[in-house]
Order: structure tokens, then sequence, then C-alpha cells
């Protein structure tokens, strides 16, 4: 089918779809994305698109959101898991189409009310962030009238199906129009029946795909004829072999392993042999991203030096023990085919559009709460589905690696022959349901009977049928809530919120964090570090790093002169990583120290921030402001890493710690002494660029102050 046979039907199209042509060079729709066009998506029907990655789910979405956009029926909403998802997307959407629809986007603070973003036809938003602006109750929410549900499939996973699932309930309430996109799933007519949508489901992919499995020197391939390695030495390991096989070939690899640590070992591996095969001008660019690799942090780790030394080889590990800077430089890179090979964790299959001619699976099992198991069949095939590049490769090879012949029969059988598992709801646990039952309550006045009624509408009802086990949950969850006054009972029998409960739900906490929170404030004194570790004792903060048996003595040391729990070991080290943050040490000291990488150092204060925050609003809520002084002392320390002394020079632009320290040491601790100081002694101190464009600020505000237009505040 045509794209621009769709004008005739739809004129509004006319523009978006002249766009499409020539941002993504596409005239012709594939097989299932016409498919979900005959099956009513541009006319406003429920549709669940379960197709391969790379088989042009997103276009539909494109479609389908601009069209409903121009015809006037309301506001669009596209619902991903990953922020860096939502902003792949944002970046993409925005290039097209800004001209003819306002696109915004919104994934971070969830104690927004989110009124300013009811002036966009199209948002961009993850899971976490439409729950949280449900139990805002922005009012725009009611002119939702079309929700693209993106990977819908993760509806299978215990950390985002849950929300996943009561964000989909409530949404099918609002009467709007579901577009769901799922990758390859058994029950996809299960999943289309809950939804009351017609299902659309393929196996095509645009770029042929062939798997394999890898065995003593040769890729025995299902769909097209096997390959034998050239002379593959058995000193190699396989999977370096494999990688660097197709980069001779003038292509690239993505190679899966199990661990952030495999993935960093691989990447050292690879990198030994794929340097060779660089050209010289290849060479000198990677020097040059690789020197931006090291000063993304002021004192680069041994990981930023392991990560920086692949790439000067054309090679890179990604997890999310990464700087989002370093991602972001190697995502960009290996898009631009300087980086050859990625070496990965799994969760890049889940995230941004990183295609490859070969993907490489050197894992097949990880280690989990029972031990060494075998990665699903679905998490497999979404790593398949990274193999080929749409515009480059006309074919894209998917190889597992086997060590044995009964080894390589069980990966044929289990990863090659065999389908998908089905999916199933995770929302009847109750640590999860808790947190929701109060977002639900939050947002409108229920009885008992009006709960269960909500619950026999999710994918867990229309899967086991038999709530009896889940409404005993509830039940207790409902105690729980009440025991802890975030609920009340009207004359009516209807639960509704407290003051106190309802802003627990706006702050996106579990309640018994919140509970634990409010045992903070009830202390007559709390010491910073006994603070930090409760914080750190909860859902939110896991997991936690373990303590190795380096540090047992220097923890345990600690540990012993306060009063806490023996179980409460792991949340004592993360508190005292915080505190090393604090007392400035360097990124690097605190990696080697305590093993704790930049990219899960900077995810860990951001929930710490969170958390001191929370803690803050509920003190306030509760009329007990005695320790919201030192929680916004901490929260400030936190942020930028550094003592008290340095806080007033560490809020001047362009001043990070490293520099606030050079200059409180050289008697310069102020907006005050900063203005005073000579030039040539700013520059020796800070460098002559920033000292240059501190000069230049300083003066702005001084004129500005001197005028009345700004008084300068610290």
């Amino acid at each position: 089918m045509k794209l621009t046979s769709l004008i005739d039907k739809y004129s509004q199209l006319r523009l978006p779809i002249a766009k499409i042509e020539k941002h993504d060079n596409v005239t012709e729709l594939y097989p299932p994305q016409a498919e979900a066009i005959k099956a009513g998506a541009l006319d406003g029907k429920n549709l669940v698109l379960s197709v391969p990655t790379a088989s042009g789910k997103t276009l539909v979405a494109e479609l389908v959101a601009l069209n409903h956009i121009l015809s006037k029926r309301g506001k669009a909403v596209y619902i991903v898991p990953l922020r860096a998802l939502a902003s792949e997307k944002y970046e993409d959407f925005k290039t097209k189409y800004s001209d003819l629809c306002k696109i915004g986007i919104s994934t971070g603070d969830f104690d927004s009310s989110g009124a300013n973003l009811g002036n966009f036809d199209l948002l961009l938003l993850t899971i976490e962030k439409m729950d949280s602006l449900m139990r805002h109750q922005a009012d725009w929410i009611k002119e939702i009238s079309l929700v693209i549900l993106d990977e819908i499939h993760l509806l299978d996973s215990v950390n985002r199906g849950p929300a996943l699932e009561i964000v989909a309930t409530q949404l099918k309430d609002l009467g709007a129009q579901i577009l769901a996109l799922s990758a390859t799933i058994e029950n996809s007519d299960e999943l289309a029946r809950w939804l009351n949508a017609k299902l659309v489901e393929s196996s095509f992919r645009p770029i042929k795909l062939s798997r394999g499995v890898y065995l003593k020197g040769e890729i025995d391939f299902k769909e097209k004829e096997d390959y034998k390695l050239n002379n593959p030495s058995v000193k190699i390991d396989s999977s370096v072999l494999l990688a660097t096989d197709i980069v001779n070939s003038k292509a690239q690899a993505l190679v899966f392993a199990n661990t952030r640590k495999g993935a960093e070992s691989e990447a050292e591996k690879t990198a030994e042999h794929i340097y060779k095969i660089l050209d010289t001008k290849e060479k000198k660019e990677l020097f040059q991203i690789s020197k931006k690799i090291l000063s993304v942090l002021d004192s680069p780790t041994r990981q930023c030096q392991r990560l920086a030394d692949c790439v000067k080889n054309g090679v890179a590990f990604h997890h999310a023990g990464l700087h989002s800077k370093q991602r972001h430089l190697i995502e960009k890179n290996f898009k631009e085919n300087l980086i050859k090979v990625i070496c990965a964790t799994p969760t890049l299959a889940a995230g941004v559009n990183l295609p490859a001619k070969r993907v490489v699976i050197r894992d097949y099992k990880r280690f989990n709460t029972f031990g060494s198991e075998p990665i699903p069949v679905l998490e497999i095939h979404q790593m398949f589905g990274r193999a080929g590049r749409p515009k480059y490769d006309t074919e894209g090879e998917a190889v597992l690696i086997a060590k044995s012949d009964s080894e390589f029969n069980q990966l044929w059988d289990v990863y090659i022959e065999g389908r998908p598992e089905e999916i199933t709801s995770k929302l009847g646990v109750e640590p999860i349901l808790r947190m929701h039952i109060l977002g639900i309550i939050s947002q409108m006045q229920k009885t008992k009977n009006e709960l269960y009624e909500f619950f026999e509408k999710t994918f867990y009802a229309f899967q086991y049928r038999d709530l009896s086990g889940l409404e005993t949950i509830i039940d207790r969850i409902l105690d729980q809530l009440f025991d802890w006054k975030f609920i009340d009972n009207s004359k009516d029998n209807r639960f509704k919120c407290t003051k106190l409960g309802l802003r627990v739900a706006q702050l996106y906490l579990d309640p018994l964090t919140a509970h634990t929170l409010i045992g903070l404030l009830n202390r007559e004194s709390v010491d910073d570090l006994v603070l930090l570790t409760i914080l750190s004792d909860t859902a939110e903060m896991r997991p936690l790093l373990s303590v190795r048996s380096s540090e047992e003595l220097g923890i345990y040391e600690q540990f012993e002169k306060y009063d806490l729990e023996d179980e409460q070991i792991r949340a004592f080290k993360n508190a005292m990583i915080f505190f090393d943050w604090m007392d400035e040490k360097p990124d690097d000291f605190i990696f080697d120290r305590y093993n704790m990488p930049p990219g899960t150092m900077r995810s860990k204060l951001d929930i710490a921030d969170w958390l001191l925050y929370s803690l803050a609003e509920i003190a306030l809520i509760l009329s007990r402001e005695k320790l919201v002084p030192k929680v916004n002392l901490l929260r400030k320390r936190l942020k930028y890493g550094v003592k008290r002394e340095l806080l007033p020079l560490i809020r001047i632009r362009d001043i990070g710690r490293v520099r606030a320290r050079r200059l409180f040491n050289a008697g310069i601790k102020g907006i005050e002494d900063v203005r005073k100081a000579k030039p040539e002694v700013l520059e020796k101190l800070v460098g002559v660029k920033i000292a240059k464009k501190l000069i230049e600020n300083l003066e702005i505000k001084s004129e500005r102050a001197k005028i009345g237009l700004e008084k300068y505040s610290e």
C-alpha cells in the first residue's frame, strides 16, 4: 500500500505523509502497517499491533496520532517504559511535526500537577509519569482521546508491569482509543480481548533476520546457508571471533553479556582485535571521542579509563553503571559507524534504537534468587530484533553461542524453533498493590466493592478470573492504610484519602516508605548517617550493593556505633557512600572503595533527593518542621557533593565542586570574594574561559542590582 493512498480518505494526513517521505524516506507501507490501517486504526478502533522489533510499529503510531490531532478529536498521549525512549521519540517527532501540532514530553518530577502539559496536543510520557499525573488529577486528562501504549508486553515485567496495568485499566475507563504496540508474544489474542481491541499480528520484518547457533567455527542458520568463519582460533573467545568477523566485512556488532562485568571484559577482549581493522581517520576520530569519555567526570574512574581505552580501539561497553553522557556518546558514535562493536547488558535490547548487522548473544543464562536460569525466549527474541540496520542492511544475523553438541541442540530447540512465553499479570503482589490502591483512592473515593470492581477490569482478573485471593490482599492493605492514617472511612462506607494520604499518593511513594519517614519525624533527633541509612533501606532505593569481604572490617566497625538492625548493613553501606560523596570524595575513590559506578551513583542520588524532598513535604503536613532544615541542607550537599562550607560558591554558575574547593582553599569563600578577586587569580584557579565567564556574569548581575532590576541573593 502506497503511503500517499491514505490521503484520499484521510486528507488531513497530506502534510504528515510528506514529512515522513522526506525525513524517513518511506513511501510504501509494510504489510502489517497496511493491515493496521485496514483494521480501523485511523478510524478510532482499538488495536493491538504485535510484530517483531523494527517492523514499523512507530510509524503506525505516528499516523494514528497525527490523524487524530489534525481531525481535532482530542489529545493524544504516547506512553513508553523508559525515559531514554521518550526522549528519542520526542526528538524525532519534534523534528518532523513541530509545525503541525504542539508536542511535549514529561518523564520526571512526580510531584508536578502537570497543569502546564494541557497545552500540548501530543505528550510523550513514561508509565510512572502518567500514573503520577492521574494522582494529581490534572484537568486535561479528561481530554485524552487517544492512548498509545508502547511495549505493552512489559505487562509481564515485575518492575514496570503493575504500573502499566493500572494506567492502562484507568485509561480504558476514559473511553479513549487504545493503540497497543507489542513484540511478538504467544498470547497477543488474550491481550487484545482484554483491551477490547482488534489484533494485527505478523512475523514480517522489513530486513530479513537469519537466526543461528555457533559451534566449532561454524554458524548453523535456520533461514540461510550455514557460515564458516575463516580460520577461527581456538585461543580466542567465540564471541570475539564473531564480532571481529562481521567488522571485517565492514559492518557492526552488538554483543550481549548477562552482567555489567561481563560486558566490560568482553569489550576489552574484543578491542584488541578491532583496532587492527580501523583506518587512520577512524583511529584519530575515536581518540577524540575517548578524550570526551574521560572528561565527563572531574575525576575519571577506572571504569571510565577502561571505557576510553576500548573506545580508542573502536569498541564500547554499555550499561546502567555508566554516566548518561557517556552512554549518549557511545550511542551517537555507534549510529555514525565510528564505534564498531558495543558489548552490552540485555537492557539495551529494550532501550534506544541501536541496530547492528550481527547480534551475538554470549550468555543465555543469568543468575537470580534461585541460581543460574535460562533467559526467557521473549527477551532473547528482543535481542534478536536488534539485528539488521534499516537503510543499510538487507539482512541481519542473530547468533547464540554453544559450547557443546548437547547445548547446541538445546539452544536450537528453545530459542530458534521455540515460541515466546505467554505474558502474565504481575499485579497480585502486596507491596505493589499497596502503592496503587492508595493511588486509586486518591483520585476518587471508593467503597470496598468499587475497589473490587476496578480490579475486576485489570489484566490480572482477565487472566485468573478468581479474585478471592486478590480481595484478601486488598482487605489487608486497606487495614494497613487505615492504621497508618492514610485513608479514612466516610459515613457511606467510602474510603477516602486523608490529607496525609493524598500527599503520600501524590509523592508517588510506597505507603510503607511514607510510614517509615513518619517514624523518622517522630524522633527527637536523628544522626545524618542514620537518617540516610533509613532512607537507603526503603523499597525505592533497592537493589543495594552487597558488602564485599574486603569492605567488612571498615563498614562493620562504623556500623556497630549506631543502633541499627543487622539486616540494614547494605543500607548503611549506601549511606556511607553518600557521606563520602558529601565529603567531596571523587568518583574514582567511590568506585574503587565501594564498587559503585558513576551512573548508578547518580541514580541513587536522584532517589535520595526525592526521598528527602518527600520527608520535608510530609513534615509540613504533620506540622513537624523541626527536621526540615537538616533535610534541606542534606539535599543541597547531596546534590552538589560538597561540605557545607562550599554551598555559597557551588551555586555560582559554571563552578563545580572541584573548582569551588580550589577557590575556597585560596581564601575565596563567597560571591563577594569572587567579585573582588583579581582576574589573573581567578584564571589560575578555574581556567581562563571559566574566569572570563564568571567576571562577565557577575558584572551583569552587579549592574542589574544597581538599577533595581534584580537583587542578587545567595
